[in-house]
């Protein structure tokens, strides 16, 4: 019997509509789904948006990871995945990975993907895109992300409101993301407050509790929102 095939699929970043044909037939066509579950919203997203595409019957496993400080702890629990996913192709199940937005941009994906090629060095997968979340929030907003010669930066939101790395970034004209605001968000702003530039929020893109502004203090008034981000723009409008 040979190994079945390894898909990582790009779910988007919560609109059903945005999950791609290519995304769609594989996860039709699958033994098994796997998803991520864990305390942040991210779970029921990713069920969310498997349960509103047709045809999908594949049976459905979520995996919890951990978001321990401690970098091998996490790597460790990748690998546990990884052996659970390394079983089910051995017996010959093709088997997804569905993620929100796009596999390969800072998700789980990649660090599976690599850990599941160790243990099947003949490991055949396939990678399919999905939607970003910064490229919905620009489109939802009509906010065009960078024209011209702008820069676009993605920033994971751990680097510090205050650091030399950001100061600089915010030198430079164009567009700056920064993703999974929840814990940071307020401290950005009072950063922020004053800066020659336009700031947007979005938070929940593409679902029911979508929320989009340039309200500073609105924004400030909302709770903290898992899957949110920033986008700073700076530079030349017209």
């Amino acid at each position: 019997m040979s190994s079945g095939k390894f898909y990582g699929v790009g779910l988007g970043p919560g609109d059903p509509g945005l999950v791609t044909r290519k995304a769609e037939e594989i996860l039709r066509s699958v033994q098994v789904v796997y998803t991520a579950a864990s305390r942040q919203s991210a779970r029921s997203v990713s069920g969310a948006i498997l349960d509103a595409l047709p045809g999908v019957t594949a049976r459905r496993v979520e995996l919890k990871f951990t978001m321990a400080s401690d970098f091998p702890t996490r790597l460790a629990k990748i690998d546990e995945h990884a052996e659970s996913i390394a079983r089910e192709l051995r017996s010959g199940n093709d088997c997804a990975f569905g993620t929100i937005s796009d596999p390969m941009t800072y998700s789980t994906c990649g660090y599976l993907l690599r850990a599941l090629r160790r243990i099947l060095p003949d490991l055949r997968f396939e990678i399919v895109p999905g939607v970003n979340s910064w490229s919905a929030l620009a489109a939802a907003s009509a906010s065009p992300l960078v024209e011209d010669n702008g820069i676009l930066r993605v920033v994971p939101s751990y680097l510090p409101p205050d650091s030399p790395e950001l100061s600089a970034m915010l030198e430079e004209e164009g567009a700056m993301v920064l993703l999974k605001t929840y814990h940071t968000r307020n401290a950005y702003l009072d950063r922020l407050a004053g800066e020659p530039c336009d700031i947007l929020y979005g938070a929940n893109i593409g679902l029911d509790n979508e929320f989009i502004s340039d309200d500073p203090e609105a924004v400030r008034a909302r709770p903290d929102e898992y899957l949110s981000m920033l986008m700073i723009r700076k530079g030349r409008r017209s």
